[in-house]
């Protein structure tokens, strides 16, 4: 169903399924997510809608020697729900993954391109991020709009918040995000061989090795430093998992951190969907935070 601003202008938001905004939140909040794919050898999913979370992790867990691949929605992909959303909204703002990390941003902005030629009607934001940092981004962006603003309104906030975001995580091993094209080999290797618990972040679009504690317990010292403790109070927190090995630790950690969210902000936990969790493996906690 439309939402309606005082002015008769329907405006929609658009994410990806790497944004990890579960499924649940972006329904109840009208947000529009297009699925990421993820390969294991010759079987391709769409991620949340062929592969639930839970599925993909039992999958990964079962066989330690696969490690599956992840691709991009195509312009096509986005132009079709860009079409269907213009048939009752006036404007979209779509909200993506860093481009830096996926070729999902380019494949929105085509698709944008041809489901809106004159350009006024869809507008595209590189989130610089991802999971709930990009997630973040697109949920404030529909609350501005929910709360009445306009579409300019809503994407100068979007634009505003991608330099007040951060998502941070460690996981098991880097070897996924190595295999993945998403970290150089010799960093992954370095660290195996020297037995540390990597801790990660995304730093200008990129994803970053920020330290290299030896033991998991300062590995999450230093992702609530850098995420919550740097940038205290925080609008919204996401305290992630991927698989049910690191769940209980991730509401955990939630509980001691809410003290830390504004009044009225968001704190939850949430599930590392299958794109993200393709690079980061099983036992991965993570954090997305907004400022």
């Amino acid at each position: 169903m439309p939402i309606w601003r005082r002015d008769n202008v329907s405006v929609a938001v658009v994410s990806d399924s790497t944004a990890d905004i579960p499924s649940e939140l972006a329904e109840e909040q009208g947000i529009t997510i297009v699925p990421a794919f993820v390969r294991f050898g010759d079987e391709e999913f769409r991620d949340g809608v062929d592969i639930e979370t839970e599925d993909f992790y039992a999958r990964l867990a079962r066989d330690k020697n696969v490690f599956p691949t992840t691709s991009q929605p195509s312009p096509g992909d986005f132009k079709t729900v860009y079409d269907e959303l213009l048939a009752e909204h006036d404007e979209i703002i779509s909200i993506q993954i860093s481009s830096s990390l996926s070729g999902t941003y380019a494949s929105a902005i085509a698709g944008a391109a041809q489901a809106d030629p004159s350009g006024e009607r869809i507008k595209n934001v590189d989130s610089r991020t991802a999971s709930m940092g990009t997630g973040f981004i697109a949920l404030t962006a529909k609350k501005i709009i929910d709360d009445g603003g306009s579409a300019a309104d809503a994407l100068a906030a979007a634009n505003d918040m991608v330099s007040r975001v951060q998502f941070a995580g460690t996981p098991d091993t880097l070897e996924y995000l190595q295999r993945g094209g998403r970290l150089k080999g010799a960093r992954a290797l370095m660290a195996n061989i020297l037995h540390v618990r990597p801790v990660l972040a995304v730093v200008d679009g990129e994803v970053e090795v920020i330290a290299r504690p030896r033991s998991h317990r300062k590995a999450m010292a230093k992702l609530i430093e850098v995420v919550v403790e740097d940038h205290a109070p925080l609008s919204n927190l996401a305290v992630m998992h991927t698989d049910s090995s690191s769940q209980g630790e991730a509401e955990e950690v939630l509980e001691d951190l809410k003290s830390t969210v504004q009044p009225g902000g968001m704190a939850i936990t949430a599930t590392l969907g299958p794109a993200i969790g393709a690079h980061l493996g099983t036992g991965t906690v993570a954090i997305g935070g907004s400022w």
